[in-house]
């Protein structure tokens, strides 16, 4: 640039020459770089041995036999005409690659016998896998319906990013209450439907069903489809896959506005549903369903609330008049949407009959919306609230290969045009930099270099740019223009033309810009360009400039500020200047500028806080391990889940792996800049635990349980997690981080006294279900004047046969009854289970049972001592003892529910019981010749019962009478007993 001078010196010689070398270098890097690149990849691994398997959704490539083992592993995937293929990294010779990741560009091709192929170095190997993956939509997201029609079918959407490898004409195996049924895939793999008569053969009567699906046996995806209340074309109805059509049920139900509906034989008004209208409005229902014919209860006291509106999300397409889901529910019907508009107003529009969502597009009939506005659907499976978002523009939005296609065919669009035209920029910043004062001279001489410099760069692109124009041009681009007797080509000649035209003008337009005049007086201070950057790109936000003198060190700092990491500062005198950023409590290294040197980038360098947090809930994670990869250092998490790691140089980026004993190790790549602050979730390892409430061994349902962890992260994660069993003793905690727990029982309300909690130690394992039983001890026991009360009750039991001269079989017989009562009584500490629950104490129970005894025993003598009865056994005194019992026993559980309930029901049971066994004895006094024995007991158990007063102690008094009242009824049963009433007394 030599011819910006005015008068020619050393550094304007030197000036003109470096450009055209700049630019050499340039292009012969260009063409050098390639063939380096290439004969750098001529290195090669030796052989070695690869295996490959699958475990569960991970593909696990290990390499052995390697000399220098391959730093990746090249992974190929083929199946029908499809094929995708990815590099893993191996780590120790292991690689591991997620299927859904590997097989992302395989479509509606069925991955059951996939060959894939791995090549580490030279070596390669094939197998033939299963690579299909399944997982059932979650719950909360995507609801189940049953399609209508004859032979209706059970709908089970599944999740479209960790489902791959499903087609139609796959058919799945899924397990239902632990019974295997055969699944259909459809909806091009992303439902399974289940017929729903084979469903209800399969699982029977029941109030849920457990779905589980695997392939090849791998970790199962699991949905439980229970009764649910649903509003379904303005209606509720009582939805369950297993009310078939065409059958008659009884239902009674209420709301929570206490209404009822009973009716004794409703027909389901559509596969699984039976309608509900009389209690329209409800939040709530309790039900109970029983087949009309059969009897056979289906749901019984079923708490149900209205489901909440399903949230399903889709986009925008044909200018609002369509959406398109992006969940899997094709199939699924439509009878109406309501559009809450977001500029004002809310507009229900009915769609056609049989209206459904096909290819996971929904046509809104009338209605138009757009991706501000809201939409509520009422559907076969209830209302749906959809987030509506704008459609991608262009027709790539599910092909990234025509994406880059498009922006590469930008790219050569503009090439010819914005090459040459940024060489005229180039040109005219050296012209500036070489000669800071402008002269017209100087301006043409730059807009000559540059046209020259474009003009060379023009005639290579139209030599190597294709002859026809990229497919996204406009059709007018391979037109031609008529010049006197030639004709030349838009593509790519005019464009070529236009590049250089623009760079010639660029040039001096840029060095006017920049420069000064000639003759200006500028040494009362010079401007000073600054962009301050964290090593990859300008800083966000306000960012301040200190700059000193670099003689001056002792006097103050100027300060200014800069927005966006890029402004211009000017200094208020010539010399040498030391400029420093500071953002925030973040500082750059100081930087000299001069008159010489007007424009300077300053880096700031900024360390990245890493926070790693649990993937299902997103607490933080303290005592994670983050180890770099660059250094082999470990940061660990703090109580707070974060650590701060310091950047190696301004801008870089480095590989991290973050371990940690309860969660599946993960590997990232962080950046050190402005805003590479990451958060990183890990995937827990979790189990489940299945803890047993017993008492003394026995399953007792409805314990509170307590389950808290030796271990000081998971005490840290949990606390004590609180629990109690259902109905059938167990308490179920799905997700718990593996490791070692402590289960509590506590004792029922009120009754500490009477149980001593266990404490075992369970350890939940990776995806394994961990069952212990929790015991809680009873530890109450009769005391020592109990035991002597039930002493002198059996000497006195025996006292009925301390009679000689005549039989006792009769009076022996009716003893056992109390027998029975005093071995319940001895027996209560063996049955602490049943106090679990109680009202009653143990010790007011046995004291009851024994003053009942007694009474009993008084009222047995009485009815035995009879003038007729004695008679009557003095003349059986021949007959052989045949040691008869009364075969009956004294029921603890029915005590306590009779003491729980009122006396009056009690009595009226007894009186009942009283007026069957009269008319039982005067049946059988028939076919005997003294029925005193039956009578007189008879008579006597009925005053006891009826005697008995009010209280706790009279309903036991009660129930010992009704033991009586049976015993006499079974005295006919006996042939022993009946031969001593056929004696004939004389």
């Amino acid at each position: 640039m030599t011819a910006l001078a005015s008068i020619p010196d050393d550094r304007s010689t030197a000036s003109g020459v470096l450009l055209p070398l700049v630019l050499a270098v340039t292009v012969a890097g260009a063409l050098i770089a390639p063939v380096t690149a290439a004969s750098a990849a001529t290195t090669q691994d030796n052989s070695g041995e690869i295996s490959i398997e699958r475990t569960n959704d991970f593909l696990e490539i290990s390499l052995s036999g390697f000399d220098e083992r391959p730093d990746e592993v090249t992974i190929e995937v083929a199946a029908a005409n499809e094929s995708a293929s990815t590099i893993g990294n191996s780590s120790d010779g292991q690689a591991e690659v997620a299927i859904t990741e590997l097989v992302s560009e395989i479509n509606h091709v069925s991955l059951s016998d996939a060959n894939v192929t791995v090549t580490a170095g030279d070596a390669s190997e094939s197998e033939t896998l299963d690579l299909r993956t399944i997982a059932f939509a979650d719950a909360d997201d995507v609801p189940v319906w049953l399609s209508g029609g004859d032979g209706s079918q059970v709908i089970l959407p599944l999740d479209q990013r960790d489902t791959v490898g499903l087609t139609e004409s796959d058919s799945i195996t899924i397990s239902a209450n632990g019974d295997d049924l055969s699944a259909d895939v459809r909806a091009n793999g992303t439902q399974l439907a289940i017929d729903q008569s084979a469903l209800v053969e399969t699982v029977g009567s029941t109030d849920e069903i457990a779905l589980e699906a695997s392939i090849v046996d791998d970790r199962p995806t699991e949905r439980t489809l229970q009764p649910q209340l649903r509003d379904v074309a303005d209606r509720p109805v009582l939805w369950y896959p297993l009310l078939e059509p065409g059958t008659a049920y009884g239902i009674s139900a209420e709301d929570d506005r206490e209404r009822q509906y009973v009716n004794s034989s409703v027909d389901p008004v559509r596969a699984g549903e039976i309608d509900l209208s009389p209690l329209s409005g409800a939040a709530a229902v309790t039900a109970s369903v029983s087949m009309a014919d059969e009897g056979t209860t289906v749901l019984e006291n079923e708490e149900l609330t209205l489901e909440r509106p399903a949230p399903l999300s889709a986009t925008v397409m044909d200018d609002g008049a369509a959406v398109s889901f992006d969940q899997s529910v094709d199939g699924l019907g439509v009878s109406s949407v309501i559009v809450n508009s977001s500029v004002g107003g809310v507009t229900q529009y009915a769609l056609g009959d049989g209206t459904m969502i096909e290819n996971r597009r929904l046509a809104l009939s009338n209605a138009t919306v757009t991706a501000t506005d809201k939409l509520v659907l009422a559907t076969d499976a209830g209302i749906a609230r959809v987030t509506l978002n704008a459609a991608e523009s262009g027709s790539d939005r599910d092909n990234p290969k025509g994406m880059i296609s498009t922006l590469l065919d930008v790219g050569i669009v503009g090439a010819p045009l914005l090459i040459p035209g940024l060489l005229g920029l180039v040109v005219g910043y050296g012209s500036y930099w070489s000669r800071n004062e402008r002269t017209k001279k100087r301006l043409g001489i730059s807009a000559i270099i540059a046209t020259g410099l474009a003009s060379a760069t023009a005639i290579g692109l139209v030599f190597l740019l294709p002859g026809e124009p990229p497919s996204i041009a406009p059709s007018f681009f391979g037109a031609g223009i008529d010049i006197s007797f030639l004709e030349v080509a838009l593509w790519p000649h005019g464009f070529a033309g236009s590049g250089v035209l623009l760079g010639a003008v660029l040039a001096p337009v840029l060095y006017y810009r920049l420069s000064y005049p000639i003759g200006v007086d500028r040494s009362a201070g010079f401007t000073v360009d600054v962009t301050v950057t964290d090593g990859n790109q300008p800083l966000t936000g306000r960012t301040k400039i200190g700059y000193r003198r670099v003689d001056n060190p002792d006097a103050e700092a100027n300060e200014t500020a800069i927005s966006g990491g890029v402004g211009r500062l000017t200094v208020p005198e010539r010399g040498t200047w030391n400029l420093a950023a500071k953002h925030k409590s973040h500082e750059s290294d100081v930087v000299k500028v001069s008159r010489r040197k007007t424009s300077v980038t300053l880096t700031i360098v900024f360390p990245t806080t890493v926070t790693v947090t649990d993937g299902t809930d997103s607490e933080p994670i303290p005592g994670a391990a983050i180890t770099r990869t660059d250094s082999d250092t470990t940061e660990t998490t703090g109580v707070n889940g974060t650590a701060t790691l310091e950047p190696g140089t301004p801008g870089s980026s480095i590989e991290i792996e973050i371990t940690h004993e309860k969660y599946a190790t993960r590997t990232e790549t962080i950046n050190f800049s402005q805003n590479g602050d990451r958060t990183i979730e890990l995937a827990p390892r979790t189990g489940r635990a299945r803890l047993v409430s017993r008492v003394d061994g026995v399953q007792t349902p409805s314990m509170p349980i307590r389950l808290s962890s030796r271990e000081k992260a998971l005490q840290d994660r949990y606390g004590t997690i609180h629990m109690t069993t259902d109905r059938d003793a167990v308490a179920t905690r799905e997700g718990l981080l593996i490791g070692q727990y402590r289960a509590e029982i506590d004792p029922p309300d009120g009754r500490g006294e009477l149980f001593d909690g266990g404490k075992p130690v369970l350890t939940v394992r990776e995806d394994r279900s961990t069952k212990v039983g929790v015991d809680a001890h009873f530890t109450w026991s009769l005391s020592s004047s109990q035991r002597d009360r039930i002493d002198r009750l059996r000497r006195k039991v025996r006292t009925l046969s301390d009679h000689s001269g005549r039989d006792t079989t009769i009076p022996q017989y009716y003893g056992s009854v109390v027998v029975a009562i005093l071995e319940t009584v001895e027996s209560l500490p063996e049955d602490g289970h049943h106090f679990a629950h109680s009202e009653a104490t143990p010790d007011a129970v046995a004291d009851a049972l024994l003053a009942a005894a007694a009474k009993a025993i008084d009222a047995i003598n009485d009815a035995m001592t009879t003038k007729r009865n004695v008679d009557l056994f003095a003349a059986c005194a021949d007959m052989p003892d045949p040691g008869v019992d009364w075969d009956g026993d004294c029921d603890l559980e029915t005590v306590l529910e009779w003491l729980e309930s009122d006396a009056i029901t009690q009595r009226n049971e007894l009186k009942d019981r009283y007026e069957t066994v009269t008319g039982q004895v005067e049946t059988e006094r028939k076919s005997v010749s003294e029925a005193a024995p039956a009578e007189e007991m008879l008579r006597h158990a009925w005053d006891l019962g009826s005697d008995a007063g009010r209280g706790p102690e009279a309903i036991v008094t009660i129930y010992v009478s009704l033991l009586l009242l049976e015993a006499v009824a079974d005295v006919f049963e006996h042939d022993a007993l009946c031969d001593r009433l056929s004696r004939t007394v004389f």
